[in-house]
């Protein structure tokens, strides 16, 4: 080939190629918002959606939310929502009541010598032991009033100079009379040498068990196990989860055929929870709508659903939805006439996250709102998962913070039509006339007369 063609080719292609990166640039979307990185070291990164957001986006999935790196170019992103409460640990000091040996072993009853109160909670445990300092042969633990499952048992022998180390076996029962063994980890310890001091009171249950009665018996081990002080128990609660944030909206003009009120949602709020606002004293049941455009059909998310008001404190909590809704337009559908005035509908929701990895230079900014550009698909959650497990159940991304809006393209950007781009004809124009030009060369060397 000539080597201009060639030149010439290269360049109408690498052209064309600058053409279709700058289609998804920044006339593809709306408006961005700047993210300030706590560090630049981190990796990955996560930014909370706030209402702007949600107001320019436009997709129901929010595809057309993505990150971009000072290049212009998208960085691996996903979408997730709210994180779940961590657990926190819980403590409850547990009756319990020493055994005689005969009471430790397999198959013994002990509700023989036991006396229980009306609830079934243990009183006492009838036998004497030879004295009242001297170690069990086994200890009954009473965890009826736990109300979450059980994790593990701790014990205080308080400070004795007696060393030992002992395995426990750990049992379980409802009625005291037939017992199971519940596996269970760790050593129960109390050594010294010199001034130090090695101290172990744990016995880790290996599941989570909600059992009435426990009976621990010590196991294979050197030393005898002194006199117990307490026992507590630790459970794992769930915190209470963040509060919701509340979209308040008013119906959007007149009742429609079916009776129903109408109310228009301007923003891709992902709508976990809906409650009604009523004006006085009013009671009556509902069906609720929701459908994406005026065309669409009504889907029908609850129906039958009562709610009442009573003073100001007695009134219907909020629905909970099986799922996040980010849909347009919302109904509420009386089954008989109210006389009262017209309801707001109240949307509660939780504001999502976008987890993005840093790739390529900063500054760093979040993309809303496109008829045409998606946020393409990348396996950032095995990338979380990894790092999850190098740095600890307890890691997180880094927060980045969203600055104030900037106007992109505007509403010319939701214009779902490819737009004519002139350039790229013309650079594709100018590719085709080189190929007609190679093609027209390689005739041309064919209808020559070959040398004799």
């Amino acid at each position: 080939m000539n080597p201009h063609l060639r030149r010439l080719c290269i360049l109408a292609c690498g052209l064309a190629g600058s053409a279709a990166v700058l289609a998804a640039g920044d006339e593809a979307f709306v408006a961005q918002w700047p993210l300030t990185l706590p560090s630049l070291d981190a990796g990955a990164y996560q930014v909370e959606l706030d209402d702007t957001v949600y107001a320019t986006t436009v997709s129901p999935a929010l595809r057309d939310l993505v990150v971009v790196n000072g290049d212009g170019r998208q960085v691996p992103a996903l979408l997730q929502t709210a994180p779940a409460p961590p657990a926190r640990r819980t403590t409850q000091a547990l009756a319990w009541f020493p055994l005689p040996a005969t009471a430790a072993r397999a198959g013994s009853d002990i509700a023989a010598i036991s006396e229980l109160d009306p609830d079934g909670r243990l009183r006492r445990i009838q036998w004497q032991p030879p004295r009242m300092d001297a170690p069990p042969a086994a200890l009954l633990v009473d965890a009826s009033a736990v109300e979450a499952p059980l994790q593990a048992l701790v014990l205080d022998w308080g400070d004795t100079d007696a060393a030992f180390e002992r395995t426990m076996r750990v049992e379980g029962s409802e009625d005291l009379r037939d017992w199971r063994p519940l596996p269970a980890g760790g050593r129960l310890l109390d050594l010294r040498r010199g001034e130090a001091r090695l101290v172990e009171r744990r016995i880790v249950l290996d599941a989570p068990v909600r059992v009435r009665y426990l009976r621990l018996t010590p196991g294979a081990g050197a030393g005898t196990m002194p006199a117990i002080v307490s026992v507590t128990g630790e459970s794992s609660a769930v915190a209470d989860a963040p509060a919701l944030e509340w979209r308040a909206l008013e119906p959007a003009g007149t009742t429609d055929a079916d009776g129903g009120f109408v109310f228009q949602l301007d923003a891709r709020l992902p709508v976990t929870h809906v409650d009604i606002g009523l004006a006085g004293n009013a009671t009556a049941r509902w069906t609720l709508s929701i459908r994406e455009r005026d065309d669409a059909p009504w889907r029908t998310i609850a129906s039958d659903w009562l709610v009442y008001r009573v003073g100001a404190d007695s009134r219907t909590p909020p629905l909970a939805l099986d799922a996040a809704l980010r849909a347009r337009q919302w109904r509420l559908v009386p089954d008989a006439p109210i006389a009262a005035a017209a309801p707001v509908l109240r949307l509660g929701y939780r504001p999502e996250r976008l987890v993005f990895v840093a790739e390529g230079a900063p500054p760093f900014s979040l993309r809303a709102g496109s008829g045409r550009a998606v946020r393409v698909d990348a396996p950032v959650a095995p990338l979380l998962a990894d790092l999850r497990a190098r740095n600890g159940g307890r890691w997180a991304p880094a927060v980045a913070t969203l600055g104030a809006r900037v106007e992109l393209a505007g509403d010319a950007a939701l214009d779902d039509t490819p737009p004519r781009d002139w350039g790229t004809w013309l650079l594709w124009g100018v590719l085709l006339l080189g190929v007609a030009l190679v093609g027209g060369f390689a005739l041309s060397l064919l209808r020559a007369p070959k040398p004799s």
